[in-house]
């Protein structure tokens, strides 16, 4: 039964894998139709063959991206932040750079059809801010369509300064990609922002450009289509002849219209802009007939608005003040209904500002807080480093002083064993018949052995071997105590070297300081040879370049390891005798 169960287990888990393996080929269809079938994408992404929520949470994320960008690029509506929001979190925790663009960028996207103007502009402002444009692989397409919304968003809010910005960098960004249409898109709509702020030269430099840049692409359509901005400027200017230019070029080459002259769905108002041109060139039949359509379309108020002024227009001319004064009631009428609507829209665009505005100042409420945190750390940081540097000054102060103490007993120390050192000389020289010269001389080594002892725990012996001389005189020896008057620090090489002189000159010691069962440290064993080699713990201090602390309490170490003993006390003596 138990091996059953572990081969259902296994027959599962197998399937399992093979089913999320089905499931991650399918997303990656989807992403590939994405952009340029966004109705195919989302297909495959409803046939899913298991329920979206069973899948493992990374499959699940990447699920909810791809029908979050086929539902975007369909023009269908978000409704909800929820689910984008539990993506975004996600994607900033365990997604790379593109991935987190992508999600900010849907995530501003939901909020823009929430008519959350603020909050879609902070979060295409992130997305934006993610791209690497360093990086040779950096998703110019996305980046570009994060312009171009956040100019729309611009535009709706009246922010004509801010919105040619971001039609400048959607441009350039568009170039980067390689999409020349949204590239000249992007930069055919500035014209609209330099009408909203009366710029009337600008507008019909850029709209001249525009079908220069679209003829060369072979592209009079996607050309007339930006017209309707330069002839309302001539219109305005009353420069009939460039109107009737533009306009046989809209209606010729724009494709909205069918062959009987009628214009697609949406763009009615259109009829309006005729029949503008018809008046003010006297054609005022033709100017009736379109505002005659134009009224069929009477339940837009844009429409009405228009045809209700230009007809009370017409009859003014046509002298027939009964529909004169027909028209204008109606014209009044729907005027006030216009300024309704105009007032909530710029209530709304008021509030938008106001709301964006708002969220600047937080933001930059909070970059000035973090500034100065950052200038709190840094102050804090410099007074520490200050009070390091005074306290290392300070300490290196008192290390050099000390040092300057130990050379001067060093070099007390070093004199006197130069000194017994003539006189134990001239004591061997000595012959019986110079009795009299050689107590003179013994007494006097005599008083320098004792002044030696001071220096030590263990006075001198009397009696000085020849090994004992030899290792005193020692080169090594002799060097490594002129260096401590100096006041020099030894070299690893030296004082490798005193090791091995006393390896060999004293290897009963050199072996017994080595034997496992004591412990001693390297450092410990070198500290050693320098006592048995007559060191002074000043001497040592310097050789060392360590405090005379330092060196007491590593003495203090050694007694105890070899001799069991606490502190110092005896330490050269005992060493002596080993």
């Amino acid at each position: 039964m138990r091996t059953l169960t572990y081969t259902i287990l296994l027959i599962a888990a197998l399937l399992s894998c093979s089913d999320y393996r089905a499931t991650e080929g399918l997303l990656n269809r989807a992403d590939s139709l994405a952009d340029a079938r966004p109705d195919s994408a989302l297909a495959l992404l409803s046939s899913v063959s298991t329920s979206p929520d069973s899948l493992p949470e990374a499959l699940l994320m990447r699920y909810r991206l791809l029908q979050a960008k086929a539902l975007n690029k369909a023009f269908i509506p978000f409704s909800t932040d929820t689910t984008m929001t539990a993506v975004v979190e996600w994607y900033d925790r365990h997604g790379n750079r593109r991935e987190r663009m992508m999600a900010r960028y849907l995530l501003g996207c939901v909020y823009r059809d929430l008519n959350d103007a603020p909050t879609a502009l902070e979060h295409y402002n992130v997305a934006a801010s993610l791209a690497d444009t360093t990086d040779a692989g950096c998703d110019w397409h996305t980046l570009c369509r994060i312009h171009g919304q956040m100019a729309m968003i611009f535009h709706f809010m009246a922010s004509s300064d801010y919105e040619l910005k971001e039609w400048e960098n959607t441009y350039v960004t568009a170039m980067k990609a390689g999409d020349t249409i949204m590239a000249f898109d992007a930069y055919a709509l500035k014209a609209y922002a330099y009408s909203n702020m009366y710029n009337e030269d600008s507008v019909i430099s850029i709209t001249d450009n525009v079908i220069k840049m679209y003829e060369r692409l072979g592209r009079k359509d996607l050309a007339a289509g930006h017209l309707p901005a330069i002839i309302d400027v001539y219109l305005h200017q009353k420069n009939y002849d460039k109107t009737k230019k533009y306009i046989d070029y809209y209606e010729r080459y724009s494709g909205f219209f069918d062959k009987d002259g009628n214009i697609e769905k949406g763009k009615e108002s259109y009829y309006g802009t005729k029949a503008r041109y018809y008046n003010g060139v006297g054609w005022s039949d033709s100017a009736h007939l379109y505002l005659t359509k134009l009224l069929k379309f009477k339940e837009d108020i844009q429409c009405a608005e228009v045809a209700y002024r230009e007809l009370m227009t017409y009859y003014k001319k046509q002298g027939r003040a009964d529909s004169v004064m027909k028209y204008a009631g109606l014209y009044c009428r729907m005027n006030d209904s216009s300024a309704i609507v105009r007032s909530a829209i710029e209530i709304n665009r008021t509030q938008a500002i106001y709301n964006y505005n708002h969220a600047q100042q937080i933001a930059k409420n909070k970059t000035i807080e973090a500034d100065n945190y950052r200038n709190g750390i840094a102050y804090i940081a410099c007074c520490a480093a200050i009070i390091m540097i005074l306290s290392y000054r300070i300490y290196t102060s008192k290390m050099r002083k000390h040092r300057i103490e130990y050379t001067k007993i060093n070099q007390q120390y070093n004199n006197l064993w130069a000194e017994y050192d003539k006189a134990v000389k001239d004591s061997n020289m000595m012959e019986s018949d110079f009795e009299q010269y050689k107590t003179r001389k013994e007494n006097e080594i005599k008083a320098l052995q004792k002044s030696i002892s001071d220096y030590h725990d263990c006075c001198i012996d009397d009696d000085v071997t020849d090994n004992e001389q030899t290792l005193r005189n020692s080169e090594i020896a002799v060097r490594l105590h002129s260096l401590a008057a100096k006041g020099n620090d030894a070299t690893e090489y030296e004082l490798t070297a005193a090791t091995a002189l006393v390896g060999n000159m004293l290897p009963e010691f050199y072996n017994t300081i080595n034997l496992p069962e004591y412990k001693l440290t390297e450092r410990e064993i070198k500290l050693c040879v320098l006592i048995r080699l007559n060191f002074i713990p000043s001497e040592i201090a310097v050789l060392f370049n360590l405090s005379l602390q330092r060196i007491t309490n590593i003495r203090s170490s050694i007694n105890k390891k070899l001799f069991n003993q606490n502190g110092t006390k005896q330490l050269d003596s005992r060493m002596k005798k080993l």
